[in-house]
């Protein structure tokens, strides 16, 4: 017979009155609490973490107007086009929460600040929630329900370098290139979408990447303080690795149909359009800010300009 978990039996004493089996507490949320319909039910456990993992995500969630969505006015190409672009989103956004998993460990590695790592550990829950919104969305569109591809992201990692200097350099890659990015195609992307559904979900996922984005801006400065010189050239040796890296997924190959005005009003640009936010990202927002920091950028401005806008 296995005895039931409690504070007492692991070996820890309890104050008084907390001796209760670990399942205490699952259930349904107080009376004053909003509920909030699950984005994505089918792809839970099906265990009494769903009650919980509702919770953490009732935190963040705002109401999305479902039953809202227009998609069954579009031709079974747009749909299959919508659907396939989500189905690529909900392997990102799954795919993310391990990245910020894996920056926090270069965080804490680095001694990073107790408001700096709750940041990075709220990132990993955004991005959770995300991955339950694409996943919605590709049902809403593809009429299946797909879950996200397994994953598991990398970031580089030089054990020669100090903690510190690793710790800024991924913190460029994932967050100040990265996610400031994402924020401008996500609201040039929301201003020409006019489907109800779309239009809240996209406008959800660019509130959370204002804050990831704040998260790295914030830390980048943090460490200039206490490094100057060495955080510096280690953030321009990183500036030019994170811009490729978001320039390669723009040049990724596309899911096949045309992009249509009517697929345009669910939040689909063109390859061209977001190669020309991403330039103006470089040159108005991202150098911008990093040299006003002391970092180079070098040919930044240059690699990422007409010409390259142009090769679309």
């Amino acid at each position: 017979m296995q005895p039931t978990a409690t504070a007492a039996s692991s070996g820890t004493a309890a104050p008084a009155g907390t001796d209760r089996p670990i399942t205490e507490g699952f259930g349904p949320p107080p009376p004053d609490e909003p509920v909030l319909e699950a984005v994505s039910p089918w792809w839970l456990s099906g265990t009494p973490l769903e009650a919980e993992h509702q919770r953490l995500m009732r935190r963040m969630q705002k109401p999305i107007p479902w039953a809202q969505s227009t998609a069954h006015l579009l031709t079974p190409p747009e749909r299959a086009r919508l659907a396939e672009t989500w189905r690529r989103r909900s392997a990102a956004e799954y795919l993310a929460v391990s990245t910020f998993s894996v920056l926090c460990i270069d965080l804490v590695a680095a001694g990073a600040p107790a408001d700096v790592l709750s940041h990075c550990v709220r990132a990993q829950l955004d991005e959770i929630r995300h991955a339950e919104l694409a996943v919605r969305m590709v049902e809403i569109y593809g009429g299946k329900r797909i879950e996200p591809v397994a994953g598991m992201s990398s970031l580089p990692d030089d054990p020669k370098q100090p903690k510190l200097h690793q710790a800024v350099a991924n913190t460029i890659l994932v967050s100040c290139v990265s996610e400031t990015y994402a924020t401008t195609v996500l609201t040039a992307t929301r201003d020409l979408t006019t489907d109800p559904v779309a239009h809240a979900v996209l406008t959800s996922i660019y509130s959370d990447e204002v804050m990831h984005a704040r998260l790295g801006w914030s830390y980048l400065r943090w460490a200039i303080e206490r490094d100057p010189d060495g955080v510096r050239e280690a953030a321009a040796k990183m500036v030019p690795r994170a811009l490729r890296g978001n320039a390669n997924v723009i040049e990724r190959e596309r899911p096949i149909g045309e992009v249509t005005e009517a697929v345009r009003a669910h939040g689909l640009m063109t390859p061209a359009e977001e190669r020309q936010i991403f330039s103006e990202c470089v040159r108005e927002v991202l150098v911008k800010g990093f040299e006003a920091l002391g970092i180079d950028c070098g040919t930044a401005v240059e690699d990422y300009g007409d010409a390259w806008v142009a090769a679309a």
